[in-house]
């Protein structure tokens, strides 16, 4: 058996692929599998997999219609037939050492999950800032994520860690397949952390994670909704684990109102007010429904939260359209790495450049 499968799901991303593909085979871990998935390209990304496919036996290809991220690598999933399973995406760079250091950790300390921290990383500028993912989520290692809540805030970063498949078998924990969707490793990582009972958060930066791809999901706006379907998951999965949910639910609201209002501010202006009837809409219900207790507002500002279900169009005046609210040093500093899955500029959310609308 092969220690890690590595599963690189592929959507016209010949520009950087060439690069990526010489960080995964000069990975000084060598028993791993490799598993690119081409999600129906129109680049030459398939020729390029197939010219590194035919120089390292490791390199299995798929090639399949577009079908979207979510499914794309719950394929790989099945097929993977290693120890563990990485996610790894073709506009990034892996540091050589970076399965070697995550499995040696898993195996010594007997885990599931393993992750390390990344650099935020601008190719045009050759620029590069060590994420804050590890001194802000964890004080000692290993830990447990329910004694650690700050981790269900980070970013999802998918793609650096490590996950047992067994695991993920036994737990039935996959990726929503919505067709043409983004953001879906959101529910995946909540999963992840709402079910694993110890994991390990290296602090060394073993992974380059560009931030200057114009293929970004974080500039698309057109995907007004696929936030609310990745909480929808999140919250059919906690419904299904009572035990979860007693522990979960608050934190789960909490880092969906925040997603929920990044997105808002993300959209074209033209989009604004469709979303935020959808907002408003969504937390009247939890209210009314006495899901938002005091441990929300200790997150949450209550008096800001009040306008959004009663009186959206001063929240919108006050908190999105206002000049401070769209001056851009003011919603850095204000929303800066809030969102699990979804941070800022400074840290954008998951590309998924293998995606479009289908």
């Amino acid at each position: 058996m092969q220690k890690i499968s590595l599963i690189m799901p592929i959507y016209n991303a010949e520009p950087y692929l060439e690069e990526a593909l010489d960080s995964v085979i000069s990975q000084t871990l060598s028993e791993i599998e490799i598993i690119c998935i081409n999600d129906g390209s129109t680049d030459n990304s398939l020729e390029i997999i197939k010219e590194y496919a035919a120089k390292d036996e490791r390199i299995k290809i798929i090639d399949k219609p577009n079908e979207g991220y979510g499914k794309t690598i719950n394929r790989g999933l099945d097929e993977a037939k290693g120890e563990f399973i990485a996610v790894f995406e073709p506009d990034d760079i892996l540091d050589k050492t970076i399965y070697e250091k995550l499995y040696a950790i898993a195996e010594k300390e007997n885990l599931d999950v393993v992750k390390c921290n990344f650099f935020n990383y601008w190719s045009e500028k050759n620029k590069k800032k060590k994420s804050g993912l590890v001194s802000r989520c964890a004080k000692k290692q290993p830990f447990c994520p329910k004694d650690s809540l700050k981790i269900f805030t980070a970013h999802a970063s998918i793609w650096a860690g490590i996950y047992r498949k067994s695991f993920l078998d036994e737990n039935n924990i996959r990726l929503l397949e919505t067709a043409g969707a983004s953001y879906q490793d959101m529910s995946f990582t909540f999963k992840v952390l709402a079910t694993v009972d110890k994991m390990y958060l290296l602090d060394e930066a073993l992974l380059y994670y560009r931030q200057d791809n114009p293929n970004s999901s974080v500039n698309n706006p057109k995907k007004m909704y696929c936030v609310c379907d990745e909480y929808e998951e999140i919250g059919k999965f906690l419904d299904n684990h009572p035990e979860k949910k007693e522990i979960f639910n608050t934190q789960k609201l909490i880092n969906q109102y925040r997603a929920y209002l990044w997105n808002l501010k993300r959209l074209d202006k033209s989009l604004q007010k469709e979303f935020l009837s959808r907002f408003s809409s969504d937390f009247r219900e939890f209210y009314q429904k006495g899901k938002i207790n005091d441990v929300f507002f200790k997150s949450i500002k209550k008096s800001e939260f009040m306008d959004l279900i009663n009186n959206s169009e001063r929240f919108y005046s006050k908190g999105v359209n206002s000049k401070r609210a769209n001056n851009r040093k003011v919603i850095r500093k204000k929303f800066r790495n809030l969102v699990s899955g979804l941070n800022m500029r400074s840290d954008p959310a998951r590309r998924q450049s293998n995606e479009r609308n289908s």
